[in-house]
């Protein structure tokens, strides 16, 4: 190795580091690297500079080693990107100057800049992937009556009064059936978000682009999920609880020993029941579940059998399935025909990258992500769902 003084090594060392090892290198780029950071360690005399240099230079390669990619590898996200931005640079300031967008041909999936990255992976192996913050499990999206539209309204067909059939003798005058209708349209709404991250960051965390897609991504789906349930109209969806009706006990009401919340679900599917629907689900939160599960006798017998579930896992009150789900507040409770539910999607979750407001000076750019859709429940439906609070619903049926 040519004659270099310590301060030499050091500079060297971090020119490698920023040059080399800040994106995806080829199979003979790492094989050139560990050469000549072979040829570093092999140095007798090293200051505690060279030692940190070395050590953050080989904490990289270790990091890369397993994504090298073979000479003919296609690009990477990041690398894509500059591409895009490098081929593309005119039109996307011709973009700006007209205050637009501008679309990257780019596959992909606050503010997110370096500054949002903290740690130091110089003398330490880093481990791909994020640890993201867990999201709620997509369930009542699964059980609803889904469906696409093409239109920005979905409009529906509804009876709004009811014909009435009568017993006539024979030779009287027949009644006259007279039912109305009424169009009603429901407007397709949208969910969107976006993160602001740097070039340098795609470049620099090659992980970190799919981690962002899967991030955002979630984020919409998770959005949907709670509208679905807990949607007040507006710009949101109008979620399910919103169209149910409310808990009425009837003949039941302080009628109950010892109620509690099996004996609210089962008076709440007898009222949609009589309103002629079949109820499919009950959608309760967690604690709510083991509260349920863990209610027992004045002889400490269990009141619900816990231990009974089908192949799937799945619990069951009054031969209804639990959907367990912290979508629903604790003390909520919902019982319902979920294929009354609909969803149509007019847009899928879609990816856009582009400049927004001043990302070209500070070197950033925007990804967005959104998708349009609506959901409704036709008037003549809102009776298939229930739901109430489940500490004033229990009050109300208790036997004093």
């Amino acid at each position: 190795m040519e004659n270099l003084t310590p301060e030499q090594v050091v500079e060297k060392i971090n020119n490698l580091v920023s040059e080399k090892l800040s994106g995806a290198a080829t199979k003979s780029e790492m094989d050139d690297l560990k050469t000549q950071l072979d040829g570093f360690k092999s140095l007798e005399t090293k200051s505690d500079e060279m030692i940190k240099a070395i050590a953050k230079m080989e904490g990289k390669l270790e990091a890369m080693n397993e994504k090298a990619l073979p000479k003919s590898a296609p690009k990477n996200l990041a690398q894509a990107l500059s591409s895009a931005f490098a081929e593309k640079h005119s039109d996307i300031q011709q973009s700006i100057e007209k205050g637009q967008a501008f679309n990257l041909e780019v596959k992909a999936a606050g503010d997110t800049t370096l500054a949002d990255y903290t740690g130091n992976i110089a003398l330490s192996v880093l481990e791909p992937g994020v640890s993201r913050p867990k999201r709620p499990v997509i369930k009542v999206r699964n059980i609803v009556n889904a469906g696409t539209t093409t239109s920005k309204f979905v409009t529906y067909v509804s009876q709004v009064t009811t014909s009435t059939s009568v017993w006539t003798a024979e030779g009287e005058e027949k009644t006259i059936i007279e039912p109305k209708y009424e169009e009603v349209s429901e407007e397709v709404k949208k969910i969107a978000g976006t993160i602001r991250i740097s070039k340098e960051m795609l470049a620099d965390l090659s992980f970190i682009q799919s981690e962002i897609n899967t991030d955002l991504m979630e984020s919409i789906e998770q959005g949907i999920e709670d509208a679905l349930i807990n949607g007040a109209g507006g710009t949101s969806l109008n979620g399910i609880i919103s169209y149910a009706q409310t808990f009425a006990a009837g003949s039941f009401a302080g009628t109950v020993p010892n109620a509690n919340l099996s004996d609210v679900i089962r008076i709440a599917i007898a009222q949609i029941q009589s309103a002629n629907f079949e109820p499919t689900h009950v959608v309760l939160n967690p604690m709510d579940v083991a509260a349920m599960q863990l209610t027992k006798t004045s002889a400490g017998e269990y009141t619900y059998p816990m231990f009974l579930m089908d192949a799937n896992g799945l619990s069951y009150v009054a031969n209804l399935p639990v959907v367990v789900t912290s979508n629903i507040a604790a003390g909520t409770y919902l019982v319902g025909d979920f294929t009354k539910s609909n969803v149509r999607i007019r847009e899928g979750v879609n990816m856009q990258v582009g400049y927004v407001n001043d990302d070209f000076q500070r070197n950033m750019v925007t990804i967005l992500a959104e998708a349009r859709l609506v959901h409704y429940i036709k008037g003549n439906d809102a009776d298939a769902f229930v739901t109430g609070d489940i500490a004033t619903d229990i009050a109300v049926i208790d036997q004093p």
